[in-house]
């Protein structure tokens, strides 16, 4: 079983890691919304169901997983995008393009890309895929050799148009033909297919923002100087500051809830962009004064103060406010005190980085983990300490 100063050092880490997680988030919420991501990644779904995978090497494909803010452009996802049916469910902003939208409209429009719009027959759809796959192909005009071989467009499409890439047509093709020609089942297939990758593409959107969200909790860890190695030394020492983190992760749990939480960040998610950030930034300022009694109590920050004291005491040399001593090194303390000039400000905020860097590493980690975790499990951790307590 830990000991209490163990046990109070891990509340008091975790209480930290849940608090700038739910800073991260909600930092990483406002990136998302202001780049667009939601509606880059359906978009780049959409592009992916219409047109082929190419060729590429294993390094073009890393790269390509690493590019978080895709935006495709080619013929086929223009014509699909600009149909109106997908095109005034975006907004007349920077972002025109929808971040969402139903899979009956997706079928719709596919079925007017595809076909045209108005009423349609089964016959003119299976005479208008012949067109539609030979143009996939970017094949010559066939020559036929009897007038009922020549291949009928009723529509009219222009020679070589490709509207869908050759292997997404004949998948949309074999589509057609598990419907046996019945165009109202066939709009079900559409619709099933694409509620079907918007499952996936779910997926590619949680791991595109658990990138950002590590980039984000590296850089907060960094800006705040939230280094997980300096916090344990430092809880494990201060007697005073470890009472007062535990104090406060009590305080917090007791007074919160997680989903109150989830509930003011999808809240917010599920506002109109130009309403998103107003909403994150309230959040945020809810957050700013635990963080603010953390960051006092732990002393970190990673911008200098103009003076500190000198402190002498039974373990070395300290500074008030705390700070990483390596920016002491030369300087002669006057009065007590040492002072500190802007270049030895800037001096210090990238040393940070570098003497710091696998603390900030460990520490983004952790942030990208989400609140909800650290939530449950540092309540999870207090009814421990508690049961402890008791049973003592």
């Amino acid at each position: 079983m830990f000991n209490s100063i163990a046990l109070d050092v891990i509340i008091g880490l975790m209480f930290i890691y849940l608090l700038y997680s739910l800073l991260a988030t909600v930092i990483t919420e406002i990136i998302a919304t202001q780049l667009g991501l939601r509606s880059r990644n359906l978009k780049e779904a959409i592009n992916r169901m219409l047109t082929d995978e190419e060729n590429s090497g294993k390094l073009t494909r890393l790269w390509d997983s690493m590019r978080l803010i895709k935006n495709p452009k080619n013929r086929i996802i223009t014509n699909f995008y600009d149909h109106p049916e997908i095109k005034y469910l975006g907004s007349t902003g920077i972002f025109k393009t929808p971040s969402s939208f139903k899979a009956v409209s997706f079928s719709k429009t596919l079925m007017c890309v595809l076909f045209g719009d108005g009423a349609i027959t089964a016959e003119q759809i299976d005479a208008k895929w012949k067109v539609i796959i030979k143009n996939a192909k970017n094949a010559p005009d066939p020559t036929p050799t009897d007038p009922e071989e020549e291949i009928e467009d009723p529509f009219k499409m222009g020679k070589n148009e490709k509207i869908l890439d050759y292997e997404s047509g004949k998948y949309i093709k074999s589509l057609w033909d598990e419907s046996s020609g019945n165009i109202q089942d066939f709009k079900l297939h559409l619709e099933a297919w694409f509620n079907r990758t918007m499952d996936e593409a779910t997926e590619w959107y949680k791991r595109k923002i658990q990138i950002v969200a590590f980039l984000v909790g590296f850089v907060i860890s960094w800006i705040f100087y939230v280094d997980t190695f300096s916090i344990v030394s430092i809880l494990s020492t201060d007697k005073q500051a470890r009472d007062q983190m535990v104090s406060m992760a009590n305080s917090y749990i007791e007074n919160n809830k997680m989903d109150d939480i989830n509930t003011r960040i999808d809240s917010a998610s599920a506002k109109t962009d130009s309403q998103k950030l107003n909403s994150f930034l309230e959040v945020k300022q809810v957050l700013e004064a635990d963080i603010d009694n953390a960051n006092n109590i732990l002393g970190m920050g990673a911008w200098l103060p103009d003076t500190v004291t000198v402190i002498k005491n039974k373990s070395g040399i300290g500074y008030f406010p705390r700070i990483d001593n390596f920016i002491c090194k030369n300087k002669i303390p006057v009065n007590g005190k040492i002072t500190f000039s802007g270049y030895d400000k800037w001096k210090y905020f990238f040393g940070l980085l570098y003497h710091h860097f696998w603390g900030f590493f460990i520490t983004a980690i952790a942030l990208s983990l989400g609140a909800p975790f650290w939530f449950d499990l540092l309540n999870k951790v207090m009814k421990l300490r508690t049961s402890k307590k008791e049973a003592t």
